[in-house]
């Protein structure tokens, strides 16, 4: 009977486009790993392969077509053991599955293995959400569908009592925009006690960088007003849909982060 298995990689252009890069294994059709790749060894012809892409989610699936192929140049072009899995059958969906949407649904959990052991059931979980996701309207439309940073801060001002806040002062957001070194931030606004909260804006899928980023502002503001007021500085990450590594950072960093819907 066939197995159903997980298989996780970096974006396309991640690995620059050499074996283990997602846009090679699609053209070429072949899927590469360390030949000690944990579970590798259990992988047979006719199982079912579900794509995942670390820090975003389920995007498609295929078949394993044939036996494991041993790379015998993969110690002259990398320093270690490898090789590959022919595969047949690639679907790529019309959208792509927050994983964090589906995780706690799944038998197996552990994010961070390139080749995971699932389920027929894990399976059906993840193709029903998916149809689910898309149905909603989140996702691409008619290849890939954009909305513009600039538009979520306007629409994010116009509704920024809802979140008991206010824009900081015109000199605090010109200076803040031209801060050498530090970046642009999106909104530096207040709250009912006059802290600084610092709002970053995404409209794709965040992960951890977001939290280094947000948190370089709030230094900035920090050091430049807040401590000379006598006031705190917070931090709030406003996006359509973030990972695990983004919640388990802004989490223990103090930021809050809020998901927003983008139609």
């Amino acid at each position: 009977m066939s197995k159903v298995w997980i298989f996780s990689n970096n974006f396309p252009g991640y690995y620059n486009n050499n074996d283990w890069d997602i846009a090679t294994i699609l053209r070429k059709k072949r899927y590469y790993f360390k030949t000690s790749e944990k579970n590798r060894a259990k992988i047979e012809k006719g199982d079912t392969v579900l794509f995942r892409e670390y820090g975003s989610g389920f995007w498609g699936s295929c078949e394993i077509s044939g036996n494991w192929v041993d790379d015998k140049k993969a110690l002259d072009k990398y320093p270690v053991k490898a090789g590959w899995f022919p595969i047949d059958k690639v679907r790529r969906w019309k959208v792509s599955l927050r994983y964090e949407i589906i995780r706690s649904e799944l038998t197996n959990q552990n994010h961070r293995l390139r080749i995971a052991a699932a389920t027929e059931e894990d399976k059906q979980k993840i193709e029903l959400a998916c149809k689910i996701y898309q149905n909603l309207g989140y996702g691409e439309s008619d290849g890939n569908f954009f909305v513009l940073e600039s538009g979520i801060e306007e629409a994010v001002k116009a509704n920024l009592s809802q979140l008991k806040l206010r824009l900081a002062g015109k000199e605090i957001q010109e200076q803040c925009n031209l801060g050498i070194g530090i970046g642009r931030t999106d909104l530096i606004c207040r709250d009912e006690k006059e802290n600084y909260v610092v709002l970053e804006l995404k409209a794709t899928h965040s992960s951890d960088n977001v939290a280094g980023q947000i948190l370089r502002y709030m230094g900035f503001i920090r050091e430049k007003w807040a401590q000379r007021e006598g006031k705190e500085v917070k931090g709030l990450i406003l996006a359509p849909s973030y990972d695990e590594q983004l919640r388990l950072a802004a989490k223990e960093a103090g930021i809050k982060v809020l998901r927003i819907r983008i139609i």
